[in-house]
C-alpha cells in the first residue's frame, strides 16, 4: 500500500504539471490545443536519449523544454489566421505527426519498440528509498511550475491574455499584438508540459510512441475539466481525482475476477462517464475559476 500510494503521488504530480500547462493554454489564454500529448513526448523522448548519453539530468530537462518551444513554434507560427476550432484540429494533427514520426523512424528511439532501460537519476544515491526521492523531486518541480504559472496569470501579460480570452477584437483594438501572445501562450505551455514528460520518462523507465497516443491528450483534458478550467489549483485537485480513479481500477482485476482487457475498457468508460458527468453537473469544475471584481466606492465614486 506505501508503494501505491507513492506511485499515485508521482503520476499525481506528473499529471498535474501538465495539466497546469494545458489549463494555461486552453482557458487562459483561449488555446484549443488538443495536441498536449506531443509535448509530452518530446520532453520525454529528448531528456531519455540525452540522459542515456551521459548528459546531466538538469541539462537534459533544459534541453527538452527548448526543443518542445521550437515544436511550439513551428504548430504556431503557420496558424495565424486559424480560428480556435481549426487551431485544435491543427494542434492534434501535429502531435499525430510527430508521434508516427517517431515510431516509423527506427533509427531515432527504436521505433514502436521504444526505449528501456532508461537510467534514473541519482538512484545510486539513494538506493531502495530512489521512489521518495522522486516524490520530492516532482513536488519541487510541481511547485515551481505552480508558482510560475500563477505570478505569470496575475503579471500583465496574464491580464492580457483573459482579455484577449474575452474578446480578442477589442484587445487588438487597444494595440496588442494578439497572436504574437497567443504564440508566447503556447511555448510556455509547451516548455511545462515538456517538464512532465520529462519526469515521466526516467519515472517509468521505458517509454513508445503508444504512451503519447491521443489517449493521453484526453486524459489531461479530463483532469482541467474536473479540477475546474481557469484555476491551477484545481489543476492539481483533477489531477490527483484522475490519477486515483484511473489507477485504482487495477485492484478491480483481484476484487472481482476480471480480465486484464475488460479493465481497460472499464477504465476508459469511467473516464468517459467522468467527463459526461462534470459537463453537465458542474461545468465549472470542482474548483471554478475565481471571479476578479472592481471595487466600487458606496457612493459610486463621487465626491
Amino acid at each position: 500500500m506505501y508503494a501505491f500510494l507513492l506511485h499515485l503521488l508521482i503520476m499525481a504530480g506528473i499529471y498535474s504539471i501538465g495539466t497546469l500547462s494545458l489549463n494555461f493554454q486552453v482557458a487562459i489564454s483561449s488555446l484549443s490545443n488538443f495536441g498536449q500529448a506531443a509535448f509530452f513526448a518530446i520532453g520525454a523522448y529528448t531528456s531519455a536519449l540525452m540522459y542515456m548519453a551521459g548528459v546531466p539530468f538538469i541539462v537534459c530537462m533544459l534541453a527538452a523544454m527548448a526543443f518542445s518551444s521550437v515544436f511550439a513554434l513551428i504548430i504556431a507560427l503557420p496558424a495565424k489566421e486559424l480560428k480556435a476550432d481549426y487551431w485544435a484540429i491543427m494542434s492534434i494533427a501535429a502531435a499525430e505527426t510527430l508521434r508516427l514520426f517517431i515510431n516509423n523512424e527506427k533509427w531515432l528511439a527504436e521505433g514502436p519498440f521504444g526505449l528501456r532501460g532508461i537510467p534514473r537519476p541519482l538512484s545510486e544515491f539513494f538506493g531502495s528509498n530512489y521512489t521518495l526521492f522522486y516524490v520530492f523531486l516532482v513536488a519541487i518541480v510541481l511547485a515551481m511550475v505552480y508558482f510560475f504559472l500563477n505570478r505569470l496569470i496575475a503579471s500583465p501579460f496574464g491580464r492580457i491574455m483573459r482579455g484577449i480570452r474575452e474578446t480578442d477584437i477589442l484587445m487588438a483594438a487597444f494595440g496588442k499584438n494578439v497572436f504574437r501572445c497567443k504564440v508566447i501562450a503556447m511555448v510556455i505551455g509547451g516548455m511545462t508540459g515538456a517538464l512532465a514528460g520529462s519526469l515521466y520518462a526516467h519515472y517509468i523507465t521505458f517509454i513508445s510512441p503508444e504512451h503519447f497516443a491521443p489517449t493521453l491528450t484526453f486524459l489531461i483534458w479530463t483532469m482541467m475539466i474536473v479540477g475546474g478550467q481557469g484555476n491551477i489549483t484545481g489543476s492539481i485537485v483533477g489531477a490527483l481525482v484522475i490519477t486515483l480513479l484511473h489507477t485504482s481500477t487495477r485492484f478491480l482485476k483481484d476484487l472481482f475476477y476480471l480480465p486484464t482487457d475488460l479493465i481497460a475498457a472499464l477504465r476508459t468508460l469511467l473516464i468517459g462517464a467522468m467527463i459526461i458527468f462534470f459537463l453537465v453537473a458542474r461545468p465549472a469544475g470542482l474548483l471554478p475559476e475565481k471571479k476578479r471584481t472592481i471595487y466600487r466606492p458606496p457612493d459610486g465614486g463621487k465626491h
